[in-house]
């Protein structure tokens, strides 16, 4: 359904830091607010899948609330790939290479999920060529989040691999994310995630809870990785 034009400027905002770093490429009012008149707006209830692998991308989402999954088949296992929370954009790298889809887009809890027309998206960035930059940045820096990603599997052993991952995603308030979700990001056995995470909470560095996990020693995380 169309998205709301009321909150029309808290959207603008918002819209503008999903798309990256606006010191590299700023952006106009008029940018932000024609890309926010295109925007469609669904909600999808926890277990709905919001594409399928392979499929045609059709459209490009910007994750507004709830937490999504990108997952794929490795060898029969169903491997997340990447956890996205809000301000995630997602669907536009398949676009601009004319290809399908390479993950399977599934709500993790009930999400709200602004999309728009992959057509209407290209017409955009065509006339507006500081929102193409921007776009480029935003592409750019997560392509960089997911050289981290390889870094936080390359890290060594499962302690070392879980460590990696909260000291870039637990800090603040935590991060929300069940012990198999994890499991599946790096590839490791619930039981072991679970005795990984004993041992990090036991030696001070974090704080488990329901489906959360805080760092709250981010320092002793990075010497523990500086460590041989």
């Amino acid at each position: 359904m169309a998205i709301a034009t009321t909150n029309s400027s808290e959207l603008v905002t918002w819209l503008a830091g999903c798309l990256g770093r606006g010191d590299l490429a700023p952006l106009s009012c008029d940018d932000l607010e024609e890309l926010a008149a295109h925007l469609s707006e669904d909600r999808y209830a926890g277990g709905t899948a919001i594409y399928a692998r392979d499929a045609l991308p059709e459209r490009v989402y910007i994750l507004r609330s709830g937490m999504v999954e990108l997952t794929r088949d490795l060898g029969g296992r169903n491997a997340v790939v990447q956890l996205l929370r809000s301000g995630a954009v997602f669907g536009d790298v398949p676009l601009f290479l004319r290809t399908g889809e390479p993950t399977e887009a599934r709500a993790v809890d009930d999400c709200v999920v602004l999309s728009i027309d992959s057509l209407t998206l290209f017409s955009l960035l065509g006339r507006r060529p500081m929102l193409a930059r921007r776009w480029l940045v935003s592409v750019a820096g997560r392509m960089a989040e997911m050289q981290d990603r390889v870094s936080d599997l390359l890290a060594g052993g499962l302690d070392r691999q879980v460590a990696s991952w909260l000291l870039r995603e637990g800090r603040g308030d935590g991060v929300a994310v069940s012990q198999l979700t994890l499991a599946r990001l790096l590839g490791a056995r619930r039981t072991s995630v679970n005795q990984a995470l004993r041992r990090l909470e036991s030696d001070g560095y974090i704080e488990t809870g329901y489906r959360r996990i805080t760092v709250v020693d981010p320092s002793g995380l990075v010497d523990m990785l500086s460590s041989r």
